[in-house]
């Protein structure tokens, strides 16, 4: 009788066999939300500058969106800009009788708008609003990093909802009939 990790080993290779060969069979993947005609946005979207946002989270959120709209770093000529006002606000949820905060909440909010750099017209203007909650604790050192992490968390979300919006909308709009050259 063949000792039981000779069994497992035999298993597993078939069942990796198996996994492989009918994996083999895709003849590859497309993005979900890619319009084929239009193809997707990866160029119209490494042509948006970021500008600055103040302050520390403010900050964060600006890097994100650069890395997330040109992950490669390619060179790109700048088409559009993307300016975001961003206010965060901290609210103590749980209070003890004692008046201490066993709860809060940070909530984001940010305001953005995408411009064309060739007309200066806005093309786009939308908001974003992210609620994360965290854990106060008797220790103050805690409590800064669970509010960090909390920052953290909340622009990731925003940086996503951000991403997402843009990407739809340049797919849309380069999906307008207006925009596509038409063909005798």
């Amino acid at each position: 009788m063949p000792a039981p990790r000779a069994l497992l080993a035999r298993a597993l290779g078939i069942v990796l066999g198996l996994s492989l060969s009918v994996l083999g069979g895709c003849g590859g993947w497309a993005p979900l939300y890619a319009d084929p005609e239009t193809g997707p946005a990866d160029e119209e979207l490494r042509a948006i500058r970021v500008a600055p946002i103040p302050e520390r989270i403010g900050q964060q959120l600006a890097l994100a969106l650069r890395q997330s709209l040109n992950p490669t770093g390619e060179p790109t000529p700048q088409r559009y800009l993307l300016t975001t006002t961003l206010r965060t606000v901290r609210a103590d949820l749980g209070v003890q009788t004692q008046g201490l905060g066993t709860r809060s909440r940070l909530d984001a909010f940010a305001n953005f708008t995408l411009i064309d750099s060739r007309s200066n017209t806005q093309l786009l203007a939308a908001g974003s609003h992210v609620a994360e909650s965290f854990d106060i604790q008797a220790n103050q050192y805690a409590n800064v990093v669970a509010e960090n992490d909390a920052r953290t968390r909340a622009v990731e979300e925003m940086r996503r909802d951000i991403m997402t919006r843009l990407t739809v909308f340049l797919q849309r709009r380069a999906a307008e009939p207006a925009a596509k050259p038409v063909t005798p």
